[in-house]
Formats: structure tokens, sequence, C-alpha cells
């Protein structure tokens, strides 16, 4: 027997999906196409193609975009992304984002996916964005030194290759994946200082004969749209709630 309650779910689903990327602008639309055109060239024509950086590349490029547009549906794309870059990170000894993605990142794809469907304006399907008070935001930049210190010791005792810079970016996406959780504008601040650290991590790595092209690429890329959300965010009429 066929359950009675099946059918109603295709038209949920084709629902939710035609939310998640209806309201896109030409502009952001070619800029996507371009992003997806280019990073799979460059890095399969300087680096050969290298199959788990690719996809994961790809698949945190889409959760990037999609989180910035407020979308829900990025925390699906966001969990096929930390099982693979956790799987980079050991194989690159950057043992605290592997750590990280692994034990952080992933139960959080999922809390956030269901947290940001409850909290959608159903009119846009896009969630309902908030900013921290003043106090809590010093609260965060405490918690968030004082961890960084503590990490960047355990990381020099597991003979790390880059401890401070990993302490620093396992930390602050620890404070940054919380408070996009939360749906707050600050996660984008975190989320910049992150992908420029980053940057620096994985060029070196790169340039030492390690890692890959199209991991410096994803980092890049992630820079300079955490940059551009955080001042979207900043500036939606929507931001006006505090927590």
């Amino acid at each position: 027997m066929y359950s009675t309650s099946s059918p109603s779910i295709l038209p949920q689903l084709k629902s939710f999906w035609r939310s998640e990327f209806t309201d896109w602008s030409l502009n952001e639309i070619i800029c996507i196409s371009s992003v997806f055109i280019t990073v799979p060239l460059l890095s399969i024509v300087i680096d050969g193609f290298g199959f788990m950086a690719l996809a994961s590349s790809l698949t945190g490029i889409a959760y990037t975009l999609l989180a910035g547009k407020g979308k829900s549906s990025c925390y699906l794309f966001g969990t096929v992304n930390v099982i693979l870059y956790g799987i980079i990170c050991y194989q690159n000894k950057v043992y605290g984002d592997m750590l990280l993605n692994l034990a952080y990142y992933l139960p959080m794809q999922i809390a956030g996916f269901f947290l940001w469907i409850r909290n959608r304006d159903a009119a846009t399907g896009t969630i309902i964005r908030k900013k921290l008070s003043w106090t809590n935001r010093i609260y965060f930049l405490a918690g968030t030194a004082a961890l960084w210190c503590i990490g960047a010791f355990l990381l020099r005792l597991a003979e790390a290759a880059s401890p401070w810079l990993d302490s620093a970016t396992t930390v602050i996406s620890i404070a940054a994946m919380l408070l996009g959780v939360m749906r707050c504008f600050e996660q984008w601040i975190g989320w910049s200082l992150v992908n420029g650290i980053s940057v620096i991590m994985w060029l070196k790595l790169w340039h030492d004969g390690n890692g890959s092209l199209a991991t410096v690429l994803m980092w890049g890329i992630f820079f300079i749209c955490g940059i551009v959300f955080a001042v979207q965010w900043y500036k939606s009429g929507s931001c006006g709630e505090r927590s």
C-alpha cells in the first residue's frame, strides 16, 4: 500500500526549491555561472583534475552564495562540502580545520537547515536576519580571542603545519558558524576574517607543493563574498532585530 501522505511531499519540495532559485538577478546569475566555469578550468589546467578538491570547492562556493542570499538550501550543499574539505585538511595536516569541519560544522549544517527553515519570510523565501547587541558582540570577541590562544598552544603540541593560523580559522569559524545559524549579520565579519587567513594558509601550502589551486580559489571567492554579503546584510531592512 502507498502512504496517503506521500503525494503531498513532491509539491512541497517543488515549492521549496522554486523559492530558493527564482529571485536571482541576471547579474547574480552571470557572476555565479562565471565562477562555476572559471574555477574548474583554472584548477584542471594548472593542477590537473582532482575530483575531491574540485567538488569541495564547488559545493563550498554554492553554500556561500546561497547563505549570502539567505537561502536554507545552503546547508544541503554545505553538508557535502564539510565532509570533503575535512578529508582534504587531514591529507594536508591542517588538523584544526579537519576537526572543525567533521566534528562541528557537520552537525551544525543539520541544525542550521531546520532553524533557517523555521525563520523564513513567507513572501520571499529568505530568512529573517538579525544583529547582535553591542554587549553580545564584546562577549563574542573576548571568547574568540581566548580560545584562539588555547587552540594555537594545543595545535603546536600536535605539530600542526600552521598552528596560529590554523587556530585562528578554527576558533573564528566556530563563532561565525554559530552566528550564522542564529541568522546574525555579524557572521560575515567573522567569515571574512577566516577566509582571508585561509587564503594565506592554503596559498602557502600550494606554493610548497601541497593542497590544490581549487582550494585556494575557493577561499579567495569566499573572501570576496564575505565582504559583499556583510555589506548587503548590514544594509538589509530586515536586519533591525537585535539579540
